[in-house]
């Protein structure tokens, strides 16, 4: 009997609180149903027969975990909103004659609907939407379209198993709450104010030197992969600095507003300061929270934009060519001859796999460079055993004249002792260069064209120098000097690459035979060799982009959904709070207008704050966010900017749609 009234109280309190179980349940609904699809494409057998599909599922595993992780804490923060409102209705059952136990079993038996009905909702969306996705990523790797149902029952398990946990430990925490406060408590849960907190400068100050390190920290990063640690450090300090500025800060400024008697002692000025600044500790805590869900929105946002409109030739500047291999150049005691020798070699070879396979080529040029990392000195270039762990260190791409000219077809005339340098990131104006203690004369050259793959690529993520020498002995003696200080294991070679084109007419399929046939000729040659084509690279990069693309739109639908509940509860609560104050103001004389004007200022000044604030930490980390967009391979990186901006001016129109929503409830609440 009492449990078919536990019941009872429990589905009609669903219903009698849908403005805050609404909200809950939509959540609920979201991330359980955007895990179980990033679940269900990890694991579907006909992605992974695509090419490049292994890399994407790969990724979507990585972000399968990461999902789990946002979408526990995103239901924890807005349970902690949903919980405080209805602590209240707690301590009047308690007041009643119910046992807590009895409340208890009440809110477990609310929690299981919940759970059910989310669970539910959520897997029959996400199997729907599940197919919709892996149609739309078979049409992005234009690979064949597949039909018949993409339901993962594996998928559906252990998503279920992970969300139960999660509803199981909100539960738990919910029970502890009311375990240990007294009915009194209860009561007034949703009502404890703060008291007016004194502004500390001290904090104040240090939150400005944390959010400046931080800054300084992301404008100074050059590689975003030697310096992932200082990277993480400035995303770290600009995150704390952010509650530092709403916490401290924003008492301290509010303070000033209070101490100017002339802004002060306004209607429009007075209650919504004073309100604020009563309660500004925890307000302060959930300002900083809307600042930094919205900044990773408009982070994951542009990175989604750019990444779905980057042009598609964006594969040529990586694979010039159709088919290119890089052979090593075995030591030799003569190594012109050697040189000369292996490209003959190769040549043979390419005509011999292009006959096999059945292709016409179009062109081949063969070159040979040395590309290293070094480390900047005053007066040239150096190397140290450390120097893949220096976060100074430098890419050198190092040619000689006669090949620079089989590559580019123009003619130079270097001496030995003479180089031609180009730095992308930093020019060279100096005449005598030292490489490895070997001093040059060192020339630029204006049109000096780069002759490395992917020059805009490496050159955002580390400075990059192009270095012309006279011959290939010269080069040879830089690479030997280089082996003596890192050793077989770690030095890099000198390369022979080859860049072959295909006819026109080449289908992707016989450029892929081709180059499997071009890499078993040179293997079985006993040559240390790299193949690889463009129709490959490209799979494997719609395949990253896909991934990626894929996650930041889940991750950043997430935080989208996180910040818009977030400042919909925290309005809703202050708004109950509120609602006596307001009410003992119209009591002594404070009419309708002005109270409404009052409420527009506060929640004007709640909004915004955080949406300039987060506008500030975009443009302070624009450069490093640029540098981790090469990563995944955008080379067009000017394209983030206009992402951004895109991006950020999108969010502001949905921030001015929550804005006018919440604002009205509040004003309804209250009035």
């Amino acid at each position: 009997m009492f449990n078919n009234i536990y019941l009872k109280m429990a589905t009609d309190n669903i219903g009698k609180n849908r403005k805050t179980y609404l909200p809950f349940i939509i959540s609920s609904v979201c991330t359980i149903m955007m895990t179980y699809i990033v679940l269900a494409l990890s694991i579907n057998d006909g992605l992974s027969t695509i090419p490049g599909g292994a890399n994407l599922q790969t990724i979507l595993s990585m972000g399968y975990i990461v999902l789990i992780f946002f979408s526990a804490i995103f239901l924890f923060y807005i349970n902690s909103f949903m919980i405080k409102t209805r602590k209240k209705e707690f301590g009047i059952y308690n007041i009643l004659g119910m046992d807590k136990k009895h409340i208890m079993q009440v809110l477990s038996y609310e929690m299981i609907f919940v759970f059910i009905l989310s669970s539910i909702t959520g897997i029959v969306s996400g199997v729907i939407l599940n197919k919709v996705s892996v149609l739309l990523i078979r049409n992005v790797m234009e690979a064949p379209i597949s039909f018949g149902s993409e339901f993962s029952f594996s998928s559906m398990i252990w998503t279920i198993i992970f969300f139960g946990v999660i509803f199981l430990l909100i539960l738990l925490g919910n029970i502890y709450q009311i375990h240990i406060s007294s009915p009194i408590e209860l009561l007034k849960g949703s009502n404890v104010g703060e008291k007016e907190p004194k502004a500390n400068w001290l904090k104040a100050l240090l939150g400005v030197l944390i959010t400046g390190a931080g800054y300084y920290l992301s404008l100074t990063i050059q590689s975003p992969i030697s310096e992932i640690q200082k990277a993480f450090i400035a995303v770290l300090l600009i995150i704390i600095g952010t509650y530092f500025l709403f916490t401290s800060v924003s008492i301290a400024i509010l303070k000033l507003l209070k101490n100017n008697k002339d802004f002060y002692y306004q209607i429009n000025h007075f209650i919504p300061v004073s309100g604020m600044l009563y309660r500004m500790k925890k307000n302060g805590i959930g300002l900083a929270n809307i600042c930094i869900m919205s900044v990773g929105t408009i982070i994951l946002l542009s990175i989604g934009i750019s990444m779905f409109i980057s042009p598609q030739d964006q594969i040529d500047s990586q694979y010039p060519s159709d088919v290119f291999a890089e052979v090593i150049l075995e030591d030799n005691n003569n190594i012109i001859d050697k040189e000369i020798q292996l490209k003959e070699e190769i040549s043979q070879v390419i005509v011999d796999a292009a006959k096999e396979a059945d292709v016409t080529l179009d062109n081949t040029v063969l070159y040979s460079f040395l590309n290293m990392s070094a480390i900047p000195t005053t007066n040239g270039f150096t190397v140290t055993e450390d120097v893949y762990f220096d976060s100074n260190a430098v890419t050198l791409y190092l040619i000689d004249q006669n090949n620079y000219q089989e590559l580019t077809g123009q003619t130079l005339s270097l001496n030995e002792d003479e180089i031609y340098i180009h730095g992308t990131n930093d020019e060279v104006d100096k005449n005598a260069i030292s490489i490895l203690d070997t001093t040059f004369n060192a020339k630029t050259m204006d049109n000096m064209e780069e002759f490395a793959i992917g020059s805009e690529t490496t050159s955002e993520i580390s400075d990059v120098y192009y270095i012309i020498v006279n011959d290939i002995s010269t080069l040879n003696t830089i690479e030997e000097k280089q082996k003596a200080i890192l050793g077989e294991d770690f030095s890099r070679d000198i390369t022979v690459s080859a860049q072959i084109n295909l006819a026109s007419n080449t289908k992707n399929n016989e450029e892929l035979a081709f180059g499997e046939t071009l890499e078993g000729h040179l293997k079985s040659n006993d040559m240390d060799v790299l193949v690889d084509t463009k129709t490959a690279a490209e799979s494997e990069l719609l395949a990253l982009h896909s991934g990626v693309l894929f996650l930041v739109l889940n991750l950043g639908i997430l935080l989208l959904l996180a910040a818009i509940l977030t400042i919909y509860f925290k309005q809703i609560s202050e708004a109950y709070d509120d609602k006596d104050r307001y009410e003992v103001m119209r009591k002594i004389g404070l009419s309708q207008k002005e109270i409404k004007r009052a409420i527009t200022t506060q929640t004007l000044m709640v909004f915004f704050l955080p949406l300039i604030v987060a506008g500030i930490h975009i443009i302070a980390t624009f450069p490093l966010m640029r540098k981790f967009m090469i990563l995944i391979l955008l080379n067009n990186v000017d394209l983030f900017l206009i992402s951004v901006i895109v991006s950020f001016l999108i969010f502001s129109v949905i921030y001015i749609l929550i804005y006018r929503m919440t604002a009205k409830a509040y004003y309804e609440i209250v009035s």
